[in-house]
C-alpha cells in the first residue's frame, strides 16, 4: 500500500541532534525498526511515519500519524484514529499480524505494541497501554494509559475501563461497563466464558476477511 495523505508523520525531538549531521549520526546508530520509520528532512528534522506492512488494509478515511509499524494481515478500519504526536520515544508502535482497530476508535498517547491478533472494536480507547497477544477491546471498552497492561487472551466486554497502571493478568474477562481502578480488582477477575471466547474468534475470522476483500478491491 503506498502513502496517502492518512499516513501522516511526525517530528520526533532528539536531545543532541542541533542540525542534519547530527540527526543522520544519530539514524544510523538505531536499531533496524526505528530506521524503517525514521528520516531526516531537507531541513534537518527527524520525521516517523507509519509503516503499512504488505498484507495490510488501512481505510482511507481511517488517520495514522507518526512512528509505527503495521504488521502483515492488520486491519484499520473506517475513521479509525492511531495518533502518537505525544509519544516522542524513537521506537516504533507496532502493530501485530491480524490485529484490527475497527471503526472509530483510537489508539493514542503512549501506546507502544498492541500485539497479535488483537481486537480493538468500535469506537474503543487504547490511551498509552499496552495490549499483548489475542487480547480484545470490545465495543466502548477503554484501557487507560500509565503502565497499563491487558494480559493475553483477556477480554475487555462492551464499555469497561481499566484505569491506570493496572495490569490486567492474562485470560481474564472483565464484565460490560465494569470499572477496574485497582490491582485487586483485575487479580479478582474471572476467566473468559466460553461464549465470549466464541465471539473473539468470530470478530477475528471477520477481520481476515475483510482484510483479503479490501485488498481485492484496491488492486
Amino acid at each position: 500500500m503506498s502513502t496517502k495523505d492518512n499516513l501522516r508523520p511526525f517530528p520526533l525531538f532528539v536531545d543532541g541532534c542541533h542540525n542534519r549531521q547530527d540527526a543522520e549520526a544519530w539514524l544510523r546508530g538505531q536499531p533496524e525498526e526505528v530506521q524503517r520509520v525514521t528520516w531526516v528532512d531537507a531541513e534537518g528534522n527527524l520525521m516517523q511515519r507509519p509503516v503499512v506492512e504488505d498484507g495490510t488494509y488501512v481505510d482511507p478515511s481511517a488517520l495514522l500519524i507518526g512512528g509505527m509499524i503495521l504488521r502483515p494481515g492488520s486491519y484499520v478500519g473506517p475513521q479509525a484514529v492511531v495518533r502518537l504526536d505525544e509519544n516522542n520515544v524513537p521506537a516504533p508502535m507496532i502493530l501485530g499480524v491480524e490485529s484490527n482497530i475497527q471503526d472509530f476508535a483510537l489508539v493514542h498517547s503512549h501506546t507502544t505494541r498492541i500485539g497479535d491478533r488483537v481486537i480493538v472494536a468500535h469506537h474503543a480507547v487504547v490511551h498509552g497501554a499496552v495490549v499483548e497477544d489475542d487480547a480484545a477491546l470490545y465495543i466502548q471498552a477503554v484501557a487507560d494509559g500509565g503502565g497499563t497492561v491487558i494480559g493475553q487472551g483477556s477480554f475487555l466486554n462492551q464499555g469497561a475501563y481499566v484505569g491506570k497502571g493496572i495490569k490486567i493478568p492474562p485470560q481474564r474477562h472483565v464484565p460490560p461497563g465494569a470499572k477496574i481502578l485497582t490491582q485487586s480488582e483485575a487479580d479478582a477477575l474471572g476467566p473468559v466464558p466460553e461464549q465470549i471466547e466464541a465471539i473473539r474468534l468470530h470478530v477475528l475470522e471477520l477481520n481476515r476477511l475483510h482484510v483479503q476483500r479490501h485488498l481485492k478491491l484496491s488492486r
